[in-house]
């Protein structure tokens, strides 16, 4: 073989080694893209789950989040209260609500039982729900309670 042969043969290993490497690439960016549009995908599903529950009144709000624990009638009474010690506030309580800000129920609503002096085993929602979910959720507690606070 002449020394034009051989280079031709160098030549065709490096361009076959080249196009080996291209389609790994092309493999590589298609997995790339895949994901890409999966995560943008995701993103726009969490944004509209999001809208939709910064678009619900406080009622909406209270019956997903505190029912549980405060029952449907925020009386206190919710499936879960028979486990926990000290009991949930009962919000329909004129007495006790009314001796309490919309600044204090805000407070416990965003920082949790904890962050007010109350019971440890109210969690904090401050960053589960934004301002104004924890504001209409003020408003419902006044509804609740048909009261007006201090």
């Amino acid at each position: 073989m002449t020394g034009c042969h051989l280079q031709h043969i160098e030549n065709l290993l490096i361009f076959k080694k080249f196009q080996h490497q291209i389609r790994n690439l092309k493999r590589i960016i298609v997995v790339f893209v895949f994901i890409s549009l999966i995560l943008i995908c995701s993103v726009q599903v969490r944004s509209e789950v999001k809208f939709s529950l910064d678009n619900a009144n406080g009622k909406k709000i209270y019956t997903h989040y505190c029912t549980p624990c405060h029952g449907i009638k925020g009386d206190g009474k919710g499936f879960n209260a028979k486990n926990l010690d000290p009991r949930p506030a009962n919000h329909t309580n004129i007495g006790l609500m009314n001796s309490r800000t919309d600044k204090e129920l805000y407070d416990a609503i965003s920082g949790g039982g904890r962050f007010v002096g109350k019971s440890t085993l109210m969690p904090p929602w401050g960053r589960t729900l934004n301002k104004s979910q924890i504001e209409s959720l003020v408003l419902y507690l006044r509804k609740l309670c048909k009261c007006q606070g201090l």
